[in-house]
């Protein structure tokens, strides 16, 4: 048995999701939608984004997804996170008021630059 587990023959459910039964998957998915804080792991089940693209959103310098390190491991509020989508939204460009952003950058802006 050991020399299966060494040259890989067996396989570990708890490492490979993809592995693992349909009913385990189903039991992490709704183990989910009742916590209030999740790991990276669970964030990315959760929302169907990588580990990469989440860690992006946390180190971003402008509009950061709003996270918590304990211990080394780092949780979002699931809460934070569904805010953080709606603020990211697409909206049709007809509903983006062009001149007004242009008026605001403008007026930020040193005169004669």
């Amino acid at each position: 048995m050991a020399e299966k587990e060494r040259f890989g023959e067996i396989s570990d459910p708890a490492r490979n999701q993809e592995s693992a039964p349909e009913n385990v998957r189903l039991q992490e998915g709704s183990n989910i939608a009742n916590r209030e804080w999740l790991g990276l792991r669970e964030l990315t089940y959760y929302a169907n984004i990588s580990e990469r693209t989440i860690r992006s959103w946390i180190y971003s310098p402008s509009d950061p997804l709003p996270a918590t390190k304990v211990g080394g491991k780092v949780l979002i509020r699931k809460t934070d996170f569904n805010k953080y989508l709606e603020r990211h939204r697409v909206r049709p460009l007809h509903t983006t008021d062009i001149d007004g952003l242009v008026r605001s950058v403008l007026s930020q802006t040193p005169e004669g630059r």
